[in-house]
């Protein structure tokens, strides 16, 4: 059933063409809300209020999956399985977003491109008006870490941990992005560590992925340079960066492209490519592990 349900969301994940406005992505900003109102009645345990926010959603989620065994011949388990993994996908389309910004961007109109782009990459670094060049940067970089955070590392976890396991995922994800469970120097601390220390495998694999689905060498010497570094957020995205340039060529690119729009339109398509094509190497290898280990 996991290899039939990443097939289908990864067709839907494809072949959807908007995005996904769904009305229950509030409900974790009041759970966290609530759990703030009601911590004075909770023993004070470091980390207690984090671990309640993720863990408790879960027994919901398994209780409804124990119940719907073998209803309608297992249709309504994997129905369970579909919805929950594209929950913890992007609410963007990917693939579209990155179509109209290179229509946009190869158009020469380079502040309607980035204004699109400039909400979503405030995580990739602090976006600097009319510096194009900068924001583009930051969008490759959003790309890079959505895919590993809204794709792969969720794909990774449902694989090894099922459906409970790529929603506690997303939910740490989304957690330490809302950060309102943390605003305690030392908690913020101890989480932004769990947090690497969750991702540590799922770069590593993911970056392997990219040497088999792109250029091998580079992006595998990108690997073997980062590989044993400890579990840090800032070096799990920095060996992200250097496979996903190794195994997209985007070094080469920038030596043999001269003009700067031409360079940057390729840069993209590059990574957009790299990433269908480690979607299908991922398809392929997932369907060996079930069918004939």
């Amino acid at each position: 059933m996991k290899f039939l349900t990443i097939l289908i969301v990864l067709l839907l994940n494809h072949y959807w063409r908007r995005d996904r406005h769904l009305a229950v992505d509030s409900w974790f900003v009041a759970w966290q809300r609530w759990l703030l109102n009601h911590r004075h009645r909770l023993p004070e345990w470091r980390a207690l209020i984090p671990a309640m926010a993720v863990i408790l959603p879960l027994l919901p989620l398994l209780l409804l999956i124990w119940l719907a065994q073998s209803v309608f011949f297992g249709l309504l388990t994997l129905g369970i399985h579909v919805l929950v993994v594209l929950y913890c996908f992007s609410r963007h389309n990917q693939d579209l977003l990155v179509e109209q910004y290179l229509e946009l961007w190869e158009a020469g109109d380079f502040e309607a491109a980035c204004q699109m782009v400039e909400p979503l990459v405030q995580e990739a670094g602090e976006p600097a008006a009319d510096d194009y060049a900068r924001i583009h940067s930051q969008f490759m970089t959003y790309l890079q870490r959505t895919a590993l955070r809204k794709l792969f590392a969720v794909l990774f976890f449902y694989f090894l941990l099922g459906p409970a396991g790529a929603l506690a995922y997303c939910l740490l994800v989304a957690m330490f992005r809302d950060g309102r469970l943390l605003d305690d120097v030392d908690e913020f601390a101890l989480f932004e560590r769990t947090l690497a220390a969750v991702e540590w495998v799922p770069v590593r694999v993911l970056a392997f992925s990219f040497a088999l689905a792109g250029d091998f060498v580079g992006a595998f010497r990108a690997l073997r340079n980062h590989f044993w570094q400890a579990p840090d957020l800032l070096a799990n995205f920095s060996l992200l960066a250097a496979a996903t340039d190794g195994a997209a060529g985007l070094d080469d690119v920038e030596a043999t492209a001269q003009e700067s729009r031409l360079r940057a339109a390729h840069q993209l398509k590059a990574l957009q490519d790299l990433l269908l094509r480690t979607q299908v190497v991922w398809v392929i290898v997932l369907s060996m592990l079930v069918f004939v280990v």
